[in-house]
C-alpha cells in the first residue's frame, strides 16, 4: 500500500465511522467538539488513562476486545489526538501499536503505512471540514478570517484540537493556502494570548484564553483550570440595558477587568458600547454560567439578550472520561 493509499484509507474510514455513530448530528445538537473517547467506548474498546514514559498512547487487540491506553502526562488536546489515532487502529483492525511523538508529525513524516493510515484517520475524525465550517458559520468567520492567528486559535479551542493541527486541517481542506498556513504556523501562541488579554499580566502563558461573544450562546467548552475568558458583549447602556454578571461571580469566576469601550465618533453618543470583561476560575470545575442583558431596576425575565455557557475546566483526562462523567451526572 502506498502512502497516498494509506492516507485515503484512513480518511475514508473516519467518514464511515462518523456516519455509523451519527457524529455530526451529535455535535450539531450539543455545540461541542467530537467525542473521541466516547467513540472508543462505543466500539467496545477498553479505555484507560495512565502515566506513560516515552509514549503518548498504545493500542493492543485482546482476545475479546481491543484495549487503548492514553498518557496522562500530556494536555487534553494531545490526549484527544492520541485517542483518535488509537481509534483509527481499532477501527481499521490493526493488531497493536506503540505511539510516541512521531504521531504528531514531529521529526519528519512517518513511513509505516499502518501509522500513516491511523494518523490520517485521526485528523479526519477530529477535524472534518463540516466541523470547521460549522464553527465558522456560528462565529461569522469567512476564509479571510482564517488568515488571522487569533481567529484560528479560537477555532482550535472550539474544535478541541491544537493550534498546529487546526492549521494543518484548514490547509488540508483547502480553506487556506500553503503560504497562509506557513504564516499561521510561525505565529507565537504566547503573542496571540497576550494580544487577547490586552495588557493583563499573568504568571505564565500555559492557560488558554477564550474570546466569548454573543455568538457563543449555548457554547459547551472544555478547558483547564486557570483558563481566562475575555467576554466582549454589546451593551445598550444609553437605553439602560446592562449585562448582569452576578451569575458569573456566583459560579466561582473572578473578574480581573471590567470596562466599557465607547466608539470615538460623535454619532455613537448614547448608542451601543462594547463591554469588555476578563474572568478566570482557578480550580477544576464543571458547571454553567449565564449573563443577561437587562435593565437592573426591572424584574427578572426582561432580558433582551443572553449568553449561556456550559464549561468543563477539568483539563486533561484522568480516570473516567469526561463524557462518561456527564452521562452519570445526568442520570
Amino acid at each position: 500500500m502506498s502512502r497516498r493509499q494509506a492516507i485515503l484509507e484512513g480518511a475514508m474510514a473516519a467518514a464511515r465511522l462518523h456516519d455509523q455513530l451519527d457524529v455530526r448530528h451529535a455535535v450539531e445538537s450539543s455545540g461541542g467538539s467530537i467525542d473521541v473517547f466516547g467513540a472508543l467506548l462505543l466500539l467496545k474498546a477498553a479505555l484507560i488513562f495512565r502515566p506513560l514514559d516515552g509514549l503518548l498512547g498504545f493500542c493492543i487487540r485482546g482476545a475479546d476486545r481491543p484495549g487503548v491506553v492514553i498518557s496522562t502526562q500530556r494536555p487534553l488536546r494531545i490526549q484527544r489526538f492520541t485517542g483518535a489515532h488509537e481509534l483509527g487502529h481499532v477501527y481499521l483492525g490493526h493488531t497493536e501499536s506503540l505511539d510516541g511523538e512521531e504521531i504528531l508529525t514531529r521529526g519528519g513524516p512517518m513511513t509505516n503505512e499502518l501509522e500513516i493510515a491511523a494518523n490520517s484517520f485521526a485528523s479526519a475524525f477530529l477535524l472534518p471540514k463540516w466541523l470547521l465550517q460549522l464553527q465558522a458559520r456560528r462565529q461569522g468567520w469567512d476564509r479571510a478570517s482564517m488568515s488571522n492567528p487569533r481567529m484560528v486559535y479560537q477555532m482550535a479551542l472550539r474544535v478541541g484540537a491544537s493550534y498546529e493541527a487546526t492549521c494543518v486541517a484548514l490547509q488540508t481542506h483547502n480553506i487556506i493556502d500553503d503560504v497562509t498556513a506557513k504564516e499561521l504556523m510561525s505565529a507565537s501562541p504566547r503573542d496571540i494570548k497576550a494580544e487577547l488579554l490586552a495588557g493583563i499580566t499573568i504568571e505564565n502563558y500555559y492557560p488558554d484564553v477564550w474570546l466569548l461573544t454573543e455568538r457563543d450562546e449555548g457554547l459547551v467548552l472544555e478547558g483547564q483550570p486557570d483558563d481566562l475568558f475575555v467576554l466582549r458583549l454589546t451593551e445598550k447602556a444609553g437605553a439602560g440595558y446592562l449585562w448582569n454578571t452576578t451569575d458569573l461571580i456566583k459560579s466561582g469566576f473572578a473578574i480581573l477587568r471590567d470596562r466599557r469601550e465607547i466608539p470615538p465618533t460623535p454619532e455613537s453618543v448614547g448608542g451601543p458600547v462594547m463591554r469588555a470583561l476578563t474572568a478566570r476560575r482557578s480550580d477544576a470545575a464543571q458547571g454553567r454560567f449565564a449573563l443577561e442583558l437587562q435593565r437592573p431596576w426591572q424584574k427578572e425575565g426582561t432580558a433582551i439578550a443572553a449568553l449561556h455557557v456550559a464549561y468543563d475546566l477539568y483539563g486533561k483526562e484522568v480516570g473516567m472520561p469526561r463524557s462518561v462523567r456527564r452521562q452519570l451526572a445526568a442520570a
